[in-house]
């Protein structure tokens, strides 16, 4: 869904532009859909240039009582496109798909999925983002190239969770700043010129990762540590940074250094 602000994905970096009331000015569908996208496409582009995509805060996964599922608990993320991932409550059980079929001469044809550490073994959860109409209401007026006499009300901003072939590599945690530090101080030219590289473009798939999973034998139940979240990108917010800083400082974090309202 395109729109003038491009509040589908704000990822061109580009001036934007807002509605200008005067008495008198006819408001139509064109421009109520101008205000909502030009708030939306800025708090997006903040999001993904500012703050940064990943998880913020809970969307733990755990294996189903049956052992053939996994459940993701509540939280919230953002994903590749700045656009907000709210999972309000714990998933439904979701089902793991199956092993696909070995091919002759490979490793996983010769061993058992849960003695193989085969990428086919391993799939990836993600979380993404996805919009619903909904709400219909009677349309009481139309123009020409619409003649529905009842239109959504509203879009819900809902999720989806999907399983993606492969296993994903750990997350890169070496410096990205060369020559940050120098001598007691920060390097500023280097931080500089680190800044001014070119905005990053988006990616085709927004979708948040939210672990590895081994997927277990046929008739067999997921084993511990078939889940591995260290493979989730996380958006490192305030209270995080304050506690990171706490940590290097080598004092010990407690309760009392959590900001944010949170307990």
């Amino acid at each position: 869904m395109e729109s003038n602000n491009g509040a589908t994905c704000a990822c061109d970096v580009k001036t934007f532009v807002r509605n200008r009331y005067f008495y008198g000015k006819l408001l139509d569908v064109y421009h109520f859909e101008l205000e909502q996208n030009y708030f939306n496409a800025k708090r997006w582009l903040l999001n993904r240039l500012v703050t940064g995509y990943g998880v913020i805060c809970g969307l733990g996964v755990s294996a189903g009582s049956d052992g053939q599922s996994i459940v993701v608990e509540a939280g919230v993320a953002i994903d590749k496109w700045g656009r907000e991932i709210v999972i309000p409550t714990a998933s439904k059980p979701l089902a793991l798909p199956p092993l696909p079929p070995a091919t002759p001469g490979t490793p996983s044809a010769d061993h058992p999925a849960s003695d193989c550490n085969c990428d086919e073994h391993w799939v990836h959860l993600c979380a993404c983002y996805h919009e619903c109409l909904s709400d219909p209401v009677p349309a009481l007026g139309g123009d020409c190239d619409q003649n529905a006499t009842c239109s959504p009300g509203a879009v819900r901003e809902r999720y989806e969770l999907e399983f993606k072939e492969g296993k994903l590599p750990a997350v890169d945690v070496s410096c990205s700043v060369p020559d940050l530090i120098s001598g007691t101080a920060i390097n500023y030219p280097a931080l500089a010129q680190y800044v001014s590289s070119p905005c990053s473009d988006c990616p085709d798939d927004p979708c948040i990762a939210l672990a590895n999973i081994h997927l277990p034998d046929p008739g067999g139940a997921l084993a511990a540590g078939s889940i591995d979240i260290a493979v989730r990108p996380i958006v490192y917010t305030n209270d995080l940074l304050h506690d990171l800083l706490i940590c290097l400082t080598n004092k010990p974090a407690t309760q009392d250094h959590l900001r944010g309202g949170k307990s």
